[in-house]
């Protein structure tokens, strides 16, 4: 597994997701899952692109943001969330259970096999009763994928996710509800309507236990 100090060295040297033409489209694919007035945490928010879709998607959104590169934290423009972290653990700690939804734009296959259940519940821990983790990550049963011999394992990507063991997983952990849906690139023109074969990524939205 590799240790904490290359996590940060692959992620610092992956810069695609600050030119990544489909991160403002996957943000408003969140946007759509969330309601007026949300709190939402952005996790791995990078240089705030996202986030600026969630303050201009008109539902008067309450964002924090959480990214573990300080470099990437200093080019957040202001105004855009209302507090930011670098570790998510304090994030947990001080703001656990208050967000009506967390999101995270291509994350999770950043987090080593390892880390994986501490991370899930993190995640669960940082939404309320009745809130929602939505997250995206790429689809290892993609058919182009697979038709260009491309690989999710690589550089900052330490682990793969299939749709159905993701699912698992955070049910094992206590999440409520799943539904998938294809996303990507691809969703452009297919919208939700074809099987996640179809897609270079996955939607997931992950609904937490209601309070009793």
């Amino acid at each position: 597994m590799p240790g904490q100090q290359e996590i940060y060295e692959q992620n610092r040297l992956q810069t695609y997701s600050e030119t990544d033409t489909f991160t403002l489209d996957r943000y408003r694919q969140f946007a759509a899952h969330l309601a007026q007035g949300d709190v939402v945490l952005d996790v791995g928010c990078n240089t705030g692109r996202g986030g600026i879709v969630l303050a201009a998607s008109g539902l008067g959104l309450v964002v924090d943001g959480v990214e573990m590169l300080t470099e990437r934290l200093k080019m957040i423009p202001s105004g855009v969330y209302r507090q930011l972290y670098q570790n998510f653990a304090d994030v947990v700690a001080q703001d656990g259970g208050q967000y009506d939804g967390v999101v995270l734009g291509e994350v999770i296959e950043h987090v080593p096999y390892g880390s994986l259940d501490n991370f899930v519940t993190d995640l669960l821990r940082a939404a309320r009763p009745g809130g929602q983790v939505l997250l995206t990550t790429p689809n290892p049963h993609s058919l182009l994928s697979r038709l260009r011999h491309r690989r999710v394992l690589g550089g900052a990507h330490v682990s793969v996710h299939c749709p159905a063991a993701l699912a698992e997983l955070f049910l094992q952990h206590g999440a409520a509800k799943i539904t998938t849906y294809g996303t990507g690139k691809t969703s452009r023109y297919l919208g939700r309507r074809f099987p996640l074969a179809c897609y270079g990524s996955f939607l997931m939205r992950i609904e937490t236990q209601p309070s009793a």
